[in-house]
Order: C-alpha cells, then sequence, then structure tokens
C-alpha cells in the first residue's frame, strides 16, 4: 500500500469514527429545558377528548358520541358453541340482533323516554334488580333510595348513604316527586338511560347492567317507591305484627238484644 492510499484509509476511518461518535453526544446526562426532538409529531401529539367532556366540533357539543345508526355489535365472546356454559353468551348474542329501541335503549320510535317497564316483571325481575341496586346503586342512593347530603350547618356529618353525604353535591333521593310516574323525570325510560349512560357527575354503569339488568333496577326502583308511599293499613294483617304493629283488634261484638218485658198475671 502506497503511503498515499494509507493517508486515505486513515482518514476515511477517522470519519467513520466521528460519525459513530456523534449520537453519543446527545447522551451525556446533562438536564435541558429545550423540548425534545419529535421525529413523528403526529403521534407524539395526537388529539383527544376527556369522557363526558364538552367540544364545539360536533353540533350537540358532546365528546362522546353515540353507535352510529343500524351499528349491530358483533358479540361479547369470540366463542360459538351450544355447550351448556356457553348459553349466557349465546343469548346475549341473540339479543344484540333484536331491533327493538324500548328494550335496549329506552326510548321510542320517536326518541322519547317511554313511560313504563318494557320487559314483563315478575318476582325474578325483582330480585335480581334488587341484587344490582344493592351493589351498584346503594353505596351513594342508599338501600332505601333515599340518596345522601353533605355536611352542613344543619347535619354536620351530612344526611343518608355514607358514600353518597361525602360528594360536594346531594345525591338524588328516588322518593322525590319529580322521579315519580308521571313527575318531570318520572320516566321509565328516563331511569334507565341514566343507570346506563349515567348523568352529569353520575357514571356509566353501562359496562355492568346490561339492559336487562338496568330495567330490574328500575322495577327494584318503583317497589321502593310505592313502599315508601304505602302505610301500616297497606300490610296485610297477618304480617303487620312483624313489623312491630299490633293486629287490629278485633270488632266488638254488638250488645245483646233486651228481652221484651212479661205482663204480670191478674
Amino acid at each position: 500500500m502506497t503511503a498515499r492510499n494509507a493517508t486515505i484509509l486513515r482518514a476515511l476511518l477517522a470519519c467513520a469514527a466521528a460519525g459513530a461518535a456523534m449520537p453519543l453526544a446527545g447522551c451525556r446526562g446533562d438536564r435541558s429545558d429545550k423540548p425534545p426532538r419529535q421525529f413523528f409529531p403526529d403521534m407524539d401529539d395526537q388529539p383527544r377528548w376527556k369522557p363526558q367532556s364538552e367540544t364545539p366540533f360536533y353540533a350537540d357539543g358532546r365528546t362522546m358520541r353515540q353507535p352510529v345508526a343500524n351499528t349491530v355489535p358483533f358479540g361479547v365472546s369470540t366463542v360459538i358453541s351450544d355447550a351448556a356454559w356457553a348459553e349466557p353468551f349465546m343469548t346475549k348474542r341473540a339479543d344484540f340482533l333484536k331491533e327493538s329501541p324500548e328494550i335496549y335503549e329506552g326510548t321510542d320510535e320517536l326518541g322519547e323516554f317511554v313511560t313504563s317497564i318494557p320487559i314483563p316483571v315478575n318476582m325474578q325481575v325483582l330480585r335480581r334488580g334488587q341484587e344490582r341496586f344493592n351493589i351498584y346503586c346503594a353505596t351513594c342512593h342508599g338501600v332505601n333510595g333515599e340518596g345522601a347530603n353533605p355536611p352542613g350547618n344543619e347535619h354536620p356529618e351530612g344526611t343518608g348513604s355514607p358514600v353518597g353525604r361525602r360528594w360536594s353535591i346531594p345525591v338524588p333521593t328516588f322518593h322525590n316527586p319529580m322521579y315519580l310516574p308521571g313527575g318531570e323525570r318520572g320516566q321509565d325510560g328516563y331511569i334507565f338511560t341514566v343507570a346506563r349512560k349515567g348523568v352529569r357527575t353520575m357514571p356509566s354503569y353501562g359496562h355492568a347492567l346490561d339492559p336487562h339488568d338496568a330495567w330490574a333496577v328500575v322495577a327494584y326502583i318503583r317497589a321502593l317507591q310505592t313502599s315508601h308511599l304505602g302505610t301500616i293499613q297497606d300490610v296485610p294483617e297477618p304480617e303487620r305484627a312483624g313489623l312491630g304493629q299490633p293486629p287490629a283488634p278485633p270488632p266488638a261484638a254488638p250488645p245483646a238484644p233486651t228481652p221484651a218485658p212479661t205482663e204480670g198475671k191478674q
């Protein structure tokens, strides 16, 4: 190798070494107030919305969008089986294909809240509603649906549900006339929709309450409201003693007839 070629080779090796060392300059560990380099800014700075927030982008101002019309979920499980263990999944899959806004949305064809529960209500539905209500609703609304109020001057410890009274705003009571049938917010479809989708500070429970469970909760709330408006006279007499009320006294016997006076003999 000639001296000239050797010089060129050394120069090339030096350039290669310098090029390899350049990335290491950014790993010195020094702190900097300069923003980091963004090689893909569209991925680093993706726009996003917080749940239940507002946006002027849509006409209704809501960031949480409703499904596109006629959207049909495929199912909750990728398994299709006739086995007994898969029956609940197959039942839900069949329900997804039904077209009934009254049952699955709580509204009629015009988008108005339905005024009555669109599924048959029996004791099994009420027991299911009681179970779901006590799990998901009673913590804030109370086991009797009485709601709660935060601490105040009149009640330093608050009133109602222990969890509900920790909120900074009152938790509504279901016994308020506006939530009774015929009230401003007393439609069964409204209570169903709030339970499934939430409203204002109340979160959505659609992940925990499927449509049938949500209607069962509505039915149980109606039972709580009915019992709240009832009186002891509405309870069958044989069961009043178990409620701490003595049974009604038996009716007084009618007075015995006075015998007619007899005429004496002369």
